[in-house]
């Protein structure tokens, strides 16, 4: 079977998922039928290649952020669908509902939320993962 296996080899993988069984790589060599060393350079190449999409979906998050402004005077409880409206705007499918939206913006929105008010503006920050963050 040829499974989509992005920046991994079907043997990375395989060698990876054994590892992580906890299977020694003299063992995995046995299973495949090949030598410690070349399963050693291939689990060294895949988890360079794992860092190497680690940092690709990083540097994708952090492209143009959507932001969006909630002002003073506006209602915490309109946030998430203000939030939310964005979002859908620019095709980002947030990894929160309104409750935890709301509570994100109590933790982080600190001494600018009073009540259920916004007393001193919040930025919100949209990455594309889906996440959001609080400024």
């Amino acid at each position: 079977m040829n499974r989509d296996t992005g920046f991994l080899t079907d043997k990375q993988l395989k060698i990876l998922e054994l590892r992580a069984q906890g299977y020694k790589q003299r063992e995995i060599a046995e299973l495949l039928g090949t030598s410690r060393e070349n399963v050693a350079i291939l689990e060294k190449r895949a988890r360079e290649n794992v860092e190497k999409a680690r940092r690709t979906i990083l540097a994708f998050e952090k492209l143009s952020p959507v932001r969006v402004t909630l002002e003073e005077g506006e209602d915490l409880f309109q946030a998430p669908e203000k939030i939310l409206r964005m979002a859908d705007r620019h095709g980002i499918k947030v990894v929160h509902n309104k409750t935890s939206l709301i509570g994100m913006l109590r933790r982080h929105g600190g001494g600018r939320i009073q009540g259920n008010r916004i007393i001193s503006r919040i930025e919100v920050s949209l990455l594309r993962s889906g996440r959001i963050v609080v400024e």
